[in-house]
């Protein structure tokens, strides 16, 4: 049985999202990766160097992608719905790697 699996991140965008639109093909998708941090303990008190941060790969589609590619921009504050996924990559001569991203249902800036 597949259970949705939903998730909610807050984070930083490392670059501008990539807008891809293969010739041919009628669906955009828009690229980015959100870096998420630990909060701070107390305000004022430095980030705890042994935290880990969380980086992931996300994947916007059709419309929202569009939106997303003219809208946002690098270091922009946002919040993420969306649906984890999984799958295997290999490249030719190398071994499988296992890759999660999010597939972006709904995204905002933080304000």
């Amino acid at each position: 049985m597949n259970l949705p699996n939903h998730a909610t991140l807050i984070g930083s965008l490392l670059r501008d999202p990539e807008l891809y639109q293969p010739l041919g093909a009628s669906v955009a998708q828009a690229r980015f990766t959100l870096l998420q941090r630990p909060r701070l303990a107390e305000l004022g008190q430095p980030r705890d160097p042994q935290a880990r941060q969380l980086t992931v790969r996300c994947v916007a589609w059709r419309d929202l992608a569009h939106r997303t590619a003219e809208t946002l921009r690098a270091n922009d504050r946002v919040i993420v719905v969306g649906q984890l996924t999984q799958r295997v990559h290999q490249p030719s001569g190398e071994s499988a790697r296992l890759l999660v991203e999010l597939t972006v249902e709904a995204i905002g800036t933080l304000l």
